[in-house]
């Protein structure tokens, strides 16, 4: 399938009311990572396979875990992370002179920001267009949760603390449901969403920032994440070893015309409990990975088998209670029960995801509390999984692995050798969840945000 064939069913998907992401309808064609020498960090390897190029103890970075300072080391750049509701993340990003919170999102490419013509966007501050350069050009951008037109700028942008490089983005003019009433990062409204994606996906007319610093920073093609409870750490040219707690593992990028747009892997299945559920399955075998999904979503099947399998069990029946039957059949995506144990309780209560990846087989484990619960101040814990439908026009993917189920481990984008790597990482802090205080959730703010960008 070539990629317009492939954007134009995403495109109708969304169109249609799919109320998920923008998807093709390929099936993923084997393929095999390249361990013998893992593009994957600047001065040090810590992959399954070895052949990296020093030692993996070396820091990569000076930052790590939860809400790292930012700073660069051996080439890699740490930038900060602000934790979001619902779970997603945002960065501090600056364009010309002004500074603005934007999501960091894997699920797409162009970077997009309310801007002083915006009619609708009703966010502060507008990027104001005082060093921009106007392209004379207007872009559009669908994504799995709402839209937005805008006019293209050149300007100069930075994720806070990289180098500024030359990007054209849009500057939103008008949007429907993309600033959406509740959503919030660091207590605060976000701007816009600054993608992370493959070239590919760019919407036409602009440019991805982390192919521009790659292009002028020399930096490697390579980016990776810490995604905690209350923030996290985004590294470009690498990642860090001294937040992970043991080797990296890597999957290959699915062969397929879906990869070209998207960082998308071989998930086959997922186990819980002793329970071994399949993910991908049939003509439905790509997921990916987008820190720009709120949920980890799954086709009903999978998700009706691992909710089984989660709720059979009884450490979760013994901290559930009499919610545990109906936990994940009330309200997908948005029940919620205070608990009052702690996060390290719960985890050794509730039982683990094993996730695995590709052939031959990785496995990566995530606890509870990193992979189908997600915290919220004033509501608990809430259901971070949730099931949709497939076909082949609506949601034609085995799963889109989000912001939630990411946490479990450092998360390696190589892109330079078309494969991603899953480290344990050594753990975050406990959740405060500080940065959610300002907003008590409601059903409406959990609900499931995909930022997907489906623009054909």
């Amino acid at each position: 399938m070539d990629r317009i064939l492939a954007r134009s069913i995403l495109v109708r998907f969304i169109l249609t009311g799919g109320g998920a992401a923008a998807l093709l309808a390929t099936a993923a064609c084997g393929s095999t990572a390249d361990t013998t020498n893992p593009v994957t960090t600047t001065g040090a390897d810590a992959g399954t396979g070895g052949g990296g190029d020093g030692d993996a103890s070396t820091a990569h970075s000076d930052a790590g875990g939860s809400g790292g300072g930012g700073g660069s080391s051996d080439g890699v750049i740490a930038v900060p992370l602000n934790a979001c509701v619902p779970l997603v993340y945002s960065a501090d990003v600056a364009i010309g002179g002004q500074d603005f919170q934007l999501i960091v999102d894997t699920g797409s490419t162009s970077l997009g920001v309310a801007g002083s013509k915006c009619t609708n966007c009703k966010v502060t501050p507008l990027y104001t267009p005082t060093t921009g350069v106007d392209q004379s050009k207007k872009a559009t951008s669908q994504f799995g949760s709402g839209s937005w037109t805008g006019e293209i700028y050149q300007d100069a942008v930075s994720l806070a603390p990289s180098p500024k490089v030359p990007l054209k983005f849009a500057s939103i003019t008008t949007q429907t449901g993309f600033f959406q009433t509740g959503s919030t990062c660091a207590g605060k409204p976000y701007q816009g969403l600054a993608g992370m994606g493959r070239a590919n996906a760019a919407v036409a007319g602009t440019e991805g920032f982390f192919d521009q610093l790659v292009a002028t920073a020399s930096i490697p093609d390579v980016f990776a994440t810490e995604l905690c409870d209350d923030g996290g750490t985004l590294w470009l040219g690498g990642y860090d070893a001294n937040a992970t707690s043991g080797p990296v593992q890597y999957t290959p990028f699915t062969k397929d015309a879906f990869s070209t747009v998207y960082y998308s892997v071989a998930l086959n299945t997922v186990t819980v409990g002793g329970v071994d559920v399949a993910i991908a399955s049939g003509a439905y075998q790509d997921s990916i990975v987008d820190t720009g999904t709120s949920a980890f979503l799954v086709g009903t099947t999978a998700y009706n088998a691992l909710a089984a399998a989660i709720s059979a069990d009884a450490g979760f029946k013994s901290v559930f209670g009499a919610q545990a039957a109906s936990w994940f059949t009330a309200s997908q995506g948005t029940a919620c029960a205070n608990l009052s144990q702690s996060k390290a309780e719960l985890d050794a209560k509730l039982p683990k995801m094993t996730m695995s990846f590709g052939n031959p087989a990785i496995k990566v484990e995530a606890v509870a509390t990193e992979s189908y619960l997600m915290p919220y101040t004033g509501a608990g814990w809430c259901n971070a999984l949730v099931g949709q439908a497939q076909s082949q026009n609506a949601f034609p993917l085995a799963s889109i692995m989000g912001a939630p189920i990411l946490r479990s481990s450092v998360v390696i984008i190589d892109r330079a050798k078309g494969q991603v790597g899953f480290a344990p990482h050594k753990g975050c802090t406990a959740a405060k969840t500080t940065a959610n205080a300002l907003v008590a959730p409601t059903p409406a703010n959990l609900k499931p945000r995909l930022r997907f960008d489906t623009s054909p």
